[in-house]
């Protein structure tokens, strides 16, 4: 199932990923979101920042899907990687549950725009579940694109607060 969110800024795509990256903006994050995250390892070098993130939700699944799936809390870990010179960031789920019948990849791009800037959520999940694999696709893009709704209220007041 294709997964797209778009949201604009009243900022340079510079100072967007100056937010993105800032601890400040990361400790808002945390305050409004439903999901915990934990920082499992992160590399940098000149042509990448790499991170790969572990997120627990807070709200358990439904009592017929956790049951086919085996677990409460749909736990994932994301491997993200941020090219700067592309103003992009590759990532990709790498699930704790259905090995082999979960995918999950796409780009985080931030663009300039005539007011600012737009940070653009391309992607792809698939289940690949019989009879249930669309459910669950769009109940999980159904709760990314909430999560990222949150996220653009939460960027917005960053900016307002220290964007300068």
């Amino acid at each position: 199932m294709k997964l797209y969110v778009r949201h604009e800024f009243d900022c340079t795509p510079e100072m967007f990923w100056k937010m993105y990256w800032d601890d400040r903006f990361d400790a808002m994050l945390r305050k409004s979101s439903t999901v915990d995250r934990e920082l499992l390892s992160e590399e940098k070098s000149a042509d990448a920042h790499r991170r790969r993130i572990r997120f627990t939700p807070h709200k358990e699944l439904p009592r017929a899907i956790a049951s086919l799936l085996g677990s409460k809390k749909l736990i994932y870990e994301q491997d993200n990687t941020f090219e700067p010179a592309r103003s992009r960031m590759l990532w990709q789920v790498i699930p704790t549950i259905l090995p082999g019948k979960l995918t999950a990849k796409g780009t985080f791009q931030v663009n300039s725009t005539p007011n600012g800037c737009a940070q653009v959520i391309d992607g792809e999940i698939k289940v690949n579940v019989r009879f249930v694999g669309g459910k669950i696709e769009q109940a999980v893009v159904a709760e990314v694109v909430k999560s990222y709704e949150q996220t653009a209220k939460t960027s917005r007041e960053w900016l307002k607060k220290f964007g300068g």
